[in-house]
């Protein structure tokens, strides 16, 4: 099912650290609900768009891509492939390196401990969202990985 290690990884490591700080941590006050929208915002986005380029390629294509790459797909289809493109390496990279500096700032900082919270829900959002992503249709998954 999984078709990287490496994504296998993130998404166990997200889950698990969201979970933990979104449920174990105190709750000092309720979460606020623009917060928790800012919060899922990226991961959901991010995942809209990976299964809105798949619809969008199987029905433009009538298919699944024959060849592995960007060659022969409609131009619509290929701005589209960079907006996904876009957002879900800016998911790899805020999983990767903003969410652990974020994750060390409000560590240390007593004003900014809340955030703990959100920072959890953002990490149980993008984990969930990776793993969306693995129950695409396996002609697009191959298609995507490769």
């Amino acid at each position: 099912m999984f078709h990287s290690p490496f994504l296998t990884h993130l998404i166990v490591i997200a889950v698990l650290l969201g979970a933990g700080l979104t449920f174990a941590m105190p709750a000092t006050k309720p979460l606020d609900g623009k917060a928790v929208a800012a919060a899922v915002l990226h991961p959901l986005t991010s995942l809209c768009l990976f299964y809105s380029l798949a619809i969008h390629m199987h029905s433009s294509l009538g298919g699944w891509p024959g060849n592995i790459g960007r060659s022969g797909l409609p131009g619509d289809v290929l701005r589209h492939e960079g907006f996904t493109s876009f957002a879900f390496g800016s998911l790899l990279i805020g999983c990767m390196f903003a969410w652990p500096i974020a994750f060390i700032l409000c560590s240390v900082t007593e004003k900014m401990r809340p955030g703990l919270r959100y920072l959890g829900i953002y990490a149980l959002a993008s984990g969930v969202a990776f793993l969306a992503m693995e129950f695409a249709p396996a002609p697009y998954l191959e298609w995507w990985w490769d």
